[in-house]
Formats: C-alpha cells, structure tokens, sequence
C-alpha cells in the first residue's frame, strides 16, 4: 500500500514525485469558488482528529498557532457537514514549513496498489464504510502539510494580499476525500506500470473520458495509449462523465484540467479553470489571493456522489438572525462546537 500525498500548490501547479520508499507524492493546486452567503457552519457525523508533528512552529507557532488550528478546525466542518448522513473519525497527521515556493498546502491518503484496479483512499474507504473499515489501522488515514512562509487569512475576513486558509483546506482534504486522479503523462497509473499494460487507479479515474465519451482507462485497468493526445489538448479534452456530475452540468460531462503541457498532479485531478463556468469552483486547478468560497458547487457535490459519495448533500442554510441568536445562546451557556486537536 502506497501512501499518495496530494500536495497541492495553490497558485501555479500541481506534480507528482516518488520518493525513495515508493511513496507518490502530488503537488496540487487549491481552487475558488463563490461562497454560500447564507449559509452557516452545521454539525456533522464525520469527525476530524489532527495530530500536529512540528513542535514550536507553524500548527504550534506559540503565536499564531491557536488560531490556524481553530482555522483548520472550522474549514473541516465546512466540509464535514455535506457529509453528516456519514459517520466516521479520520484522523490526519500534520506538518507545517515555511519555504518561499509556490506551493500552499497538501493532503493526501494511503491506497492499495493492486493492478488492474480502481482503488479508494483509506480516508475514503473509512467515510464510505462509517468507519467500520480503517485500511490503515494504527497509522493516521491522511496527512497534512501546511507552508506558513505565505501570507493567510485565518478568518472569514481575508484580504487580498492574504490566501484564504479555509478555502485551501477544504480542497485540499477533498482530495484526500477522492477527489484526484492517479494518470501520469505517459499514461501510466499510481505503479508507475508500461503503458498499456494493467495499473492500479483511483476510483476518480473511473469516470475520466475523453470528447467523445470514450473512458480514458478500461474496466482492467488499461489505459488507452491512443488517447494520450487527450490528456494535453485543453478545455473539453479530458471530461469527467459520471452520471452525477453529467445530470449538474446539463447532460455534459464536466471539463477537466487538461493544458498542453501536462502537469503532473494537477492535469486531469482538477475542474478546468479555463472553463468560464467553473473558475470559482473550489476544486479548479488555481487559486489566487483573496475571499474564497468555501460552498461545494452541484458539479462537485455530483462528481462526490459518482465517486461513491452517494449520501452526500448540501448543508441546510441557517437564517442569518436565527444563526446569530443560537451563537449568543451557546455563549451564555459555555457550550463549545469546536472538535479537540491532537
């Protein structure tokens, strides 16, 4: 079992490097999206354990480490309360750095590398079985790696010299969710097999076509060499066409990352951003500074049910006024909503 690390670099690209262990790490991009504006935080089945590895600094920076945790904390029930009909505790591993790149942040979880398949990640396969099922056992279901060099905004108010903390954690703990493939340009899978020959895929993979329909990757868990042209040839050249995510874009299938030249990590895991309709969506290929949302789009919330999600759904909106009268209420009363960090 390899553990797949989808790192994601938030502002340019996304790529995929093996270590010496066989680990696959992916540098991914986080994405925008238009915020629910009315909609407030709901209480979900899925709970969040995050075990902090770096003593004295970014997490545990004795400064500001408190609040980006609450800021951690929060953009997981964001994301939790689309799946409160789920119940599971997933635990991740976090690490934080401080480097003058262009990457942000990045998450990821372990799959089985079995050949001629389409695979779940282990945070996956805990959501999707309640958590009866933990392929990881004592070792945590996902890790995070955060890069505190950049500028943040840890709240709902983020300026635009300031990358929004919550909308880059939710992307990035929707790929450890699933959301990502494992395509390399060459057209092998996660083992890094012969093209043409069986590898082993995410189950994103499984609905990835190209133009005309026509999947990417056969029921063996081959992909079809003669569709490497596909995986670089822009907008509408690589679709996502599960039926979910058709039925939310109109019958289509869903424009997929896919520049002319390929980015390993990032083309074909992400919305095409060069697609008008889906530059604000949260799991598009780029994101710049400033407000993001934090609301799942149809799109998403359909290409989560193809991938297996299928009791997914949006959140019911709290009205402004009742929202802030409950707040007030759980202020008097002492009454905490925030998970316990690790």
């Amino acid at each position: 079992m390899n553990l797949v690390t989808h790192m994601d670099n938030s502002i340019l690209s996304l790529e995929k490097k093996r270590n010496n262990s066989g680990k696959v790490k992916s540098i991914l991009i986080a994405s925008t999206l238009i915020i629910g504006s009315a909609a407030q935080p709901a209480q979900a089945a899925l709970s969040f354990t995050f075990n902090y590895l770096s003593p004295s600094q970014g997490f545990d920076d004795p400064t500001s480490g408190a609040a980006r945790k609450t800021a951690l904390n929060e953009a997981a029930d964001l994301l939790g309360a689309y799946f409160s009909n789920y119940t599971a505790n997933l635990t991740y591993d976090v690490k934080s750095f401080s480097n003058n790149t262009s990457t942000l942040a990045s998450a990821g979880s372990s799959m089985f590398l079995i050949p001629g398949s389409f695979q779940q990640t282990a945070v996956q396969t805990k959501i999707l079985s309640n958590g009866a099922t933990d392929i990881n056992g004592a070792t945590a279901d996902g890790t995070i790696d955060w890069n505190f060099f950049k500028a943040w905004g840890l709240t709902d108010s983020v300026s635009n010299s300031e990358f929004d903390f919550k909308s880059v954690a939710i992307h990035e703990l929707l790929h450890s969710f699933g959301f990502s493939g494992n395509g390399h340009a060459d057209g092998s899978g996660l083992a890094g097999k012969t093209p043409g020959t069986a590898d082993t895929w995410s189950i994103f993979d499984q609905f990835l076509t190209d133009a005309s329909g026509e999947t990417l990757v056969s029921p063996g868990g081959i992909f079809d060499t003669s569709k490497l042209a596909a995986l670089t040839g822009g907008s509408g050249s690589v679709l996502f066409s599960g039926d979910n995510a058709k039925a939310a874009n109109g019958g289509f299938g869903v424009n997929m990352y896919a520049p002319g030249t390929y980015n390993e990590g990032s083309s074909i895991s992400h919305l095409d951003d060069n697609t008008t309709a889906f530059s604000q969506m949260i799991m598009t290929a780029s994101v710049s500074s400033g407000l993001k949302a934090r609301a799942l789009s149809a799109i998403e919330i359909g290409i989560l049910k193809d991938i297996g999600y299928t009791q997914i759904a949006a959140p019911v909106p709290v009205p402004a006024s009742i929202w802030f009268m409950l707040s007030g209420l759980v202020s008097l009363l002492g009454v905490s909503r925030q998970r316990k960090s690790v």
